[in-house]
């Protein structure tokens, strides 16, 4: 599944005009929260949503002018009475959606938006900061912002002070900022890659584990070389499954600083190909499931191999939080919980961007 930043750069190497359209405000109930957003093509294709209905309809035919007029505008959205009335959506409150015109000649948003799938691509992440106003020309050199973890910077936005920057940096978080004392609003909002959990191992545990990682946010990616058992009607719920030899898969996978790789094949000989593998990729998470006697045997293989004692410490195995599980749902939880648990460690120990 492709990223909207993606198909952002994407289009814009095809030479194709587009709308950029962002919650940017939203007070009550709402069909989508803050920061959704969704692109509008010149020929009126629609990827992504913010919510259907009336909302996206109006957005829709606004993008049009946009993409004509080449400038910004913001749509005040009053979800209640008439307009609720008429639309799909059962929830009613008030939304402002942000319509950014993104041109394949523009150098500085080609430049930008390159630079920030690099940045996913490299499993790391940043802060994307727009100037929300009115009436911007989408052939500015300025009104976005890049700013990586390692503190590189990408863009520039007019009148955006150093002190005020970082602040909005300190602890980043999906809002519309506006000042009348410290220069333009601006929208805040972190940008961090997919957490990808490949599940290597298309057993019983794996059923129960998939949907719940799936649940928690994580997209999911089921390996194991037994098409009967890899396959769509046992994980409805993964975004990919793949049918391929233990042994030879990692090549086809990339892998990064937020891949989460999780081992519950058939046998210790698949675990061990699988971990060795996984030992030379820069991955966030690694677990293998098994007892703590069956890993000391797959250890002292790969130790023999090469393979140092410090590698093998990042490994959690046996697999799982500490729970008490038994069956597979309850061992499943355990992996799941795990998985959420370093993911939040690791988000908080990246913090902002400085």
């Amino acid at each position: 599944m492709e990223s909207i930043y993606t198909e952002i750069e994407n289009h814009l190497r095809r030479g194709r005009h587009m709308v950029l359209a962002r919650i940017i405000r939203q007070v009550g109930s709402a069909p989508r929260g803050t920061g959704t957003k969704c692109l509008i093509l010149e020929d009126g294709t629609l990827k992504g949503t913010i919510g259907g209905g009336l909302l996206e309809y109006q957005v829709m035919e606004k993008a049009r002018e946009v993409i004509g007029q080449g400038r910004s505008e913001t749509l005040h959205f009053k979800l209640t009475g008439t307009e609720l009335a008429q639309s799909e959506m059962l929830c009613g409150g008030l939304a402002d959606v942000y319509l950014e015109p993104l041109s394949p000649d523009n150098p500085a948003t080609c430049t930008l938006f390159g630079r920030l799938n690099t940045l996913l691509a490299e499993g790391r992440s940043g802060v994307l900061i727009t100037q929300v106003a009115d009436g911007h020309p989408q052939d500015a050199a300025d009104g976005r912002l890049l700013v990586e973890d390692d503190g590189r910077r990408t863009g520039a936005i007019a009148g955006l002070s150093e002190d005020r920057l970082k602040r909005l940096l300190k602890k980043p978080s999906v809002a519309l900022f506006k000042s009348a004392d410290e220069g333009p609003a601006v929208f805040v909002e972190p940008v961090r890659p997919e957490d990808v959990l490949y599940l290597f191992g298309a057993g019983h545990v794996s059923t129960q584990v998939a949907p719940l990682a799936a649940m928690a946010d994580f997209k999911v990616v089921v390996i194991d070389d037994r098409a009967d058992f890899a396959n769509r009607e046992r994980f409805p719920s993964a975004d990919e499954v793949i049918v391929a030899p233990f042994a030879e898969v990692f090549s086809h996978l990339a892998v990064n600083r937020s891949t989460y790789v999780v081992i519950l094949t058939r046998g210790h000989t698949h675990d061990r190909d699988v971990l060795a593998q996984a030992l030379e990729k820069p991955g966030a998470y690694i677990g293998m499931i098994g007892s703590r006697r069956k890993r000391d045997i797959i250890y002292r293989s790969l130790m023999d191999q090469g393979v140092s004692a410090e590698q093998l410490k990042a490994v959690h195995s046996p697999i799982g939080l500490d729970i008490g599980a038994e069956t597979p749902e309850e061992i499943a939880i355990s992996i799941v919980a795990e998985l959420i648990a370093v993911r939040a460690r690791l988000r908080g120990a990246a913090g902002g961007a400085r």
